[in-house]
């Protein structure tokens, strides 16, 4: 039986000295990931601005703005940035992704409240990333017609109590405020780019994390009996590992997925010893970044193209037909098959207009290109078709797609991969990640983000990590 009591223990004995090099860097690399693609415009982005102004204060940075807020208005914000970028990562369980960059924003926003060091903050988000991934592997929702806010909920609010330093019995009560008090958080539609529900759990976790240092207790225990996270406190699997003290050796060998060595291992993982946090917090690890802004069923299908464009000179109107091999996304959100999008948005979303854009330049900011005519063309010849085998790989972990393009000559050129940069077993470094960032922020920004990113751990204060953020140029991915 897991309780909100359980993962608070856990939580608040994270230290920075409990992580690897490696953890921390990954670490690092997730927090420069979601303050870039905060910088991605979007309508939520603006609505959220607007509330942030009008509840005033001034604690915490509103990312990619000029603008300070109190901490709970600032995690909104900038969570609600890094939802609506369609570039943030996940965590691609078996039940669908979940959203643990989303929790980003609330645990940096209670870090820069409290004025810690950048110690704290590095263990508060590696133990975010741990929490949420056991969640997003163990509660699933969607079968119950939840979204996967509820994981935000919980992971916001443990990860904010540990950037506060609170003690394990405060860290509960900031846990059990959030759950009873947000107790339909997640219920209803599917998800879209723009769904609030994860951005509103940051904020949520943030206020609990508040409260309960403030002395606010929380109820014993809110999983009993709640639609989602009851299948923690009835028990479903062993959930002793945070609190067992022989389940120390276990929980570290069962705690990542380990997607390089084994393909089989969501499915492997579901049926192991059940919720069992890992107190070197390697789920950190398991997170799949996106490489281009758009769903991750695109990113794939992207990746071949792009390397395919690169090796192969291609003239688009020499081009008879591109012929993109996917999987069948199941528990993704599907991509659309528009070959003449008007938006960046609805561009990013288009499977056949973000090949074309990768065949002809890589990688790129989809907004310089939008509405290109030859780019337009060679996207009306792209046919989209679902391959069983590919399907399996994907069910395996992977995220595989082919592409084939045939010129006008008879001749094929042909790419496929089966996990694009970005996969949890080809994991972003960091000149990927700044070449991302880069089709975002103006050259000079990134190499400043990235350099406190990169050495976040150093700081004093996380305001002098927050500090590349200023005038920082707003514009779309």
């Amino acid at each position: 039986m897991t309780t909100a009591a359980d993962i608070a223990a856990f939580v608040a004995d994270v230290t920075y000295d409990d992580l690897s090099a490696a953890v921390a860097d990954a670490t690092e690399r997730r927090l420069f990931d979601a303050l870039a693609v905060a910088h991605v415009a979007s309508d939520v982005a603006g609505a959220a601005a607007d509330v942030a102004a009008g509840e005033g204060g001034d604690a915490c940075a509103c990312w990619a703005a000029s603008t300070r807020a109190g901490p709970a208005a600032a995690a909104l914000h900038n969570a609600a940035r890094v939802r609506g970028s369609a570039a943030a990562d996940a965590f691609l369980a078996p039940d669908g992704p979940s959203h643990p960059s989303e929790a980003v924003p609330a645990v940096v926003a209670a870090a820069e409240a409290a004025d810690v060091d950048g110690e704290t903050l590095v263990a508060a988000l590696a133990a975010t990333y741990e929490v949420h991934g056991e969640l997003a592997w163990h509660v699933p929702v969607r079968e119950h017609g939840w979204r996967p806010a509820i994981h935000t909920l919980v992971a916001a609010a443990a990860g904010a109590a540990r950037a506060r330093s609170l003690d394990a019995a405060a860290t509960r009560d900031a846990v059990s405020l959030a759950v009873a008090n947000g107790a339909s958080f997640g219920a209803g539609p599917d998800e879209t780019d723009h769904d609030l529900a994860g951005p509103l759990a940051a904020r949520a976790g943030v206020t609990a994390a508040s409260l309960a240092a403030a002395g606010v207790a929380g109820p014993a225990d809110p999983f009993v009996g709640h639609p989602v996270l009851g299948v923690l406190a009835d028990g479903a699997g062993d959930a002793d590992g945070a609190a067992a003290d022989d389940g120390v050796d276990e929980a570290r060998e069962g705690a990542a997925c380990e997607f390089g060595e084994d393909t089989d291992s969501i499915e492997a993982h579901a049926e192991e010893d059940g919720f069992a946090l890992d107190p070197a917090c390697e789920r950190v690890h398991d997170v799949a970044a996106r490489r281009v802004r758009g769903p991750f069923a695109v990113q794939a299908a992207v990746a071949a193209a792009a390397d395919l464009g690169a090796r192969v000179a291609l003239d688009p109107d020499a081009v008879e037909r591109v012929t993109v091999r996917t999987f069948d996304s199941l528990t993704l959100p599907a991509p659309a098959n528009d070959p003449t999008p008007d938006t960046v948005t609805d561009a990013a979303r288009s499977l056949p207009y973000s090949v074309a854009a990768a065949l002809v330049s890589g990688p790129t900011d989809l907004a310089d290109i939008l509405g290109d005519e030859a780019v337009r063309r060679l996207a009306a010849t792209v046919a989209v078709e679902e391959a069983p085998g590919l399907t399996a790989q994907f069910e395996a972990g992977l995220l595989p797609a082919v592409v084939d393009v045939e010129r006008d000559d008879g001749s094929v050129h042909h790419a496929e991969v089966g996990a694009y940069p970005g996969h949890p077993t080809q994991p972003m470094d960091w000149a990927t990640l700044e070449a991302k960032a880069g089709r975002l922020l103006p050259p000079e920004r990134v190499e400043a983000l990235r350099a406190a990113c990169q050495h976040a751990d150093e700081a004093t204060r996380v305001a002098d990590v927050l500090a590349a953020l200023e005038a920082s140029a707003e514009r779309d991915l």
